[in-house]
């Protein structure tokens, strides 16, 4: 069974029971006028939070982290190959990017603007944009190491002697 097809599987049956005990409530809700409207109140609004809460989990497919401490811009096809899980690095220059660290999460936004998933931050490392291998590369989506660098080169205007921001990402949520 395909990986996708069987999370979203476990997903909606998560939701039926919680649909279930939902159900379940209403029908000892009509002894629970017993216990005071006070109490009714504080229960049954927590209650209702933890519903709200599990079914953001049971949707987002992972545990909040926060708000998210930066964001990288892609080009088009640079964010349907990290969607696609073709490509978990990306290379960045290490001049005049601000990258938060290792287990943080940024926004991930096309160049034209919209926000188009959510990054969490397995690792990073620096190099110089020479050193890089066709294995790097890979990771990237591009098909060799020279081809990396001659899209960093239209884009940044990189140098062989350039130092770069190496990062292995994983989109966040149902995204992923």
């Amino acid at each position: 069974m395909d990986a996708r097809l069987r999370t979203f599987l476990v997903r909606s049956g998560f939701l039926f029971l919680i649909s279930l005990v939902l159900v379940a409530g209403f029908w000892y809700h009509r002894e629970f006028y017993q216990i005071g409207f006070t109490n009714l109140l504080v229960i049954g609004g927590f209650v209702t939070f933890l519903v709200i809460w599990a079914a953001r989990l049971a949707l987002s497919g992972e545990l909040p982290r926060g708000r998210p401490r930066g964001e990288l811009t892609f080009s088009i096809e640079e964010g349907d190959r990290l969607l696609r899980a073709v490509a978990r690095v990306v290379v960045r220059p290490s001049e005049g990017t601000t990258v938060p660290g290792v287990g943080h999460v940024v926004r991930a936004r096309y160049d034209t603007g919209p926000e188009f998933a959510r990054l969490f931050i397995e690792d990073a490392r620096r190099a110089f944009l020479a050193d890089l291998t066709d294995a790097d590369a890979r990771q990237a989506g591009y098909r060799t190491a020279a081809e990396l660098r001659e899209t960093g080169a239209a884009r940044w205007r990189w140098r062989p002697s350039d130092t770069v921001t190496v990062l292995r990402v994983r989109a966040m949520g149902a995204a992923s």
